[in-house]
This record gives C-alpha cells, structure tokens and sequence, in this order.
C-alpha cells in the first residue's frame, strides 16, 4: 500500500518520512519542486503543478501502475480539494470534496450551511456590476467586496455609499470582460467582534476532523444569537505532525490535538 503526500512546494516533505516512518507503507511524493526528497520510495515532479491536473493524474498512473494508495495527505491549502477528490476516487476515509470544497470557496460554504440549518450573516455572489448595486438595494450600506476564495479571502473595497461603489468599481474591482467571472463576494459590512474558534461543531455541515481543522468565525445577530460568518480550512491550528498524521490514518498523540 502507498501513502501519497501531496506537496507543492516541498515545505513539508523533509518531515514526513520521519512522521510515517511507523506508517509501514511506501511514501509516493507528489510536489511541484524538484530536487532531492529523501524517504519517498517515489517523487513525481509535476510542472504547472497549482494549474492543472497534473498532480492527480501522476497519483492515478502511479496506483494503476503499482500499489494501492491507502490514504492521501495533503496539509497546502491549495491542494485540499484536490486530496478530497482523489479520496472519493479511491473510496479513501478523510475529509469530502464537498466539505473540503466549502472551507476553500465562502458561497459553498454558505450554501453547505444553509442546507444544514445552521444561521449565517447574509453573503451572495459577484457576477456582475449589477450585483453589487442590487445587493446594496436589499442590504444598505456599508457594503464589504471580499474575494471569494482562498485561505484569507480579505476584503477589497468597503464603500459606505453609492458614489464610493461608483469609485470602486471605476477603479478597476471587476474585470473589464463582462464574460469573465470576478470571484468576489458581497455583504453587508461587519459590525462587532468577530469570534475565532477552531473546529466549532456545526451539525450536519462540516464534522470535525482532527487531520483537517477548520475556523469558524462568528458574529452577534439582532436578536443576540451568534451567526457564521466564516468558515475556513485552518491547518496553523495544528502541528503539521499532527495532521500528517491524522491525515494518514495514524492517531496522533493526545498532546498534539
């Protein structure tokens, strides 16, 4: 059996023979940095390695070709839903496509959460210019414009009133070519303290997962109940041990959860 690491830039696969080294598997190193890998029986480089599929197929020719994969790790964010696809592909434990795909994109997430009961502050997607003022019709202002995706998803402009949005949209926010999607989102700007916890139980949406934590952010309604905001992958709430790890199907130690 094959343990696959997926590593783009090779920030963590100095570490994991030594983590796996009780794993008793074969460690296939998937990574977009060439060079030497020490204690992976096999290292695929693959070029463009965040821009196409390169790194999935080179961990599908690999099991085709030699042994089985018995658990895929993968701590980047980036690769995150890329590992979720490949553990639905090879019927593998470990966090979903859709689970993996709500703590990387804020509308899935929004959507996820919405199907499970779980109250949210309002959030919708940025198509078009005519979003954003649409939303401004419904909301009011201030407006927050954050980017839809991505560990961070920062905001990228606050307009407190119409001409602000005319500013900010002369400006450059939305791509000139009315065909091309902008990946931003819109909602009415927080007020108040934000919350931070790791791995906040939200039923029926995102269980924990001690190889893949998550934040959740959450902020204090009108009528005092505490709504989410936000959700994302978090993997600095753990040692990377840990996760690798937990990710492999290793328990990690009590003092590392």
């Amino acid at each position: 059996m094959t343990l696959v690491v997926l590593d783009p830039d090779g920030r963590y696969a100095a570490g994991c023979p030594g983590w796996l080294a009780d794993a008793g598997e074969e460690l296939h190193l998937v990574t977009g940095r060439a060079g030497v890998h020490p204690g992976f029986a096999r290292v695929s480089v693959v070029e463009r390695y965040e821009r196409g599929t390169g790194a999935e197929l080179a961990v599908l020719a690999a099991a085709a070709a030699r042994t089985p994969v018995r658990a895929v790790v993968a701590i980047a964010p980036g690769d995150q839903i890329r590992a979720a696809g490949l553990r639905e592909r090879f019927g593998l434990p470990g966090r979903s496509r859709e689970a993996a795909l709500a703590l990387a994109d804020s509308v899935a997430a929004h959507a996820l959460l919405a199907r499970a009961g779980i109250a949210t502050t309002p959030r919708a997607e940025v198509r078009r210019v005519a979003d954003l003022y649409w939303w401004a019709h419904q909301w009011g202002y201030p407006l927050a414009i954050r980017r839809r995706r991505g560990p961070d998803r920062p905001v990228i402009a606050e307009p407190g009133d119409e001409a602000a949005l005319r500013a900010a949209v002369a400006g450059g926010l939305l791509p000139a070519d009315p065909a091309v999607v902008p990946g931003l989102t819109v909602e009415p700007a927080v007020t108040g303290e934000v919350r931070r916890d790791v791995d906040l139980p939200l039923a029926g949406a995102l269980p924990a997962d001690p190889g893949h934590p998550y934040v959740v952010e959450t902020v204090r309604g009108p009528d005092g109940d505490r709504l989410v905001h936000a959700v994302r992958y978090a993997p600095e709430a753990r040692p990377a041990r840990a996760l690798v790890r937990a990710q492999a199907g290793i328990d990690p130690r009590p003092s590392e959860v």
